[in-house]
């Protein structure tokens, strides 16, 4: 009986709707997701004993399926000890947590360094030349911002400003900038 009310409450938190959470919750699912670290890495994109996925790529719903089920004790492996420690709000958070992370920082990271030419909300077009940037999906923005990185897209007037900026920019930098662009188109 105890794991049909632990299932049910499981389902109920999935159907609420995980991206829900506030600024609290994300904080909540950063602090629990640096257990997760040594494993899966500061970005969650590392294969634990190499035969994991990339969780940095999945989405709210699908993280906390998984760790319903270890949770619940449909999955085993390392992760079933692990799990078991969560209750449907500390999956919920930390599943907020690692699906939006890169988004949330690449937010950081475009205030910092783009919005001056781009906008805050990247709708401007850089100096009234370049292309709209919120219109752009991960895999087109990465492209664009490796191509200015490599030297390769070096048409307009403003191709020497921007060469400057994305060379400065770390793989993982462009990640998050990169998936937050795309979010922009959500």
């Amino acid at each position: 009986m105890k794991r049909l009310l632990t299932a049910i409450a499981f389902f109920l938190t999935g159907a609420v709707g995980l991206s829900a959470l506030d600024g609290e919750g994300f904080k909540t699912g950063e602090d629990l997701f640096k257990r997760c670290i040594p494993c899966h890495g500061r970005y969650a994109n590392e294969k634990p004993m190499g035969k994991d996925k990339d969780i940095s790529r999945l989405s709210e719903t699908e993280i906390a399926s998984k760790l319903r089920a270890y949770a619940l004790g449909r999955s085993e492996g390392a992760m079933a000890a692990q799990a078991s420690l969560l209750n449907q709000e500390r999956i919920a958070a930390l599943s907020v947590y690692i699906a939006n992370m890169h988004a949330r920082y690449g937010e950081e990271l475009f205030a910092l360094r783009c919005s001056g030419c781009h906008g805050k909300d990247a709708s401007k077009s850089a100096f009234g030349r370049s292309g709209i940037v919120a219109k752009l999906d991960e895999k087109e923005a990465t492209k664009i911002l490796r191509n200015y990185q490599n030297g390769s897209y070096a048409h307009g007037s403003t191709a020497n400003t921007m060469k400057g900026r994305a060379i400065a920019l770390s793989d993982q930098e462009v990640l998050e900038l990169a998936r937050y662009i795309d979010s922009l188109n959500k």
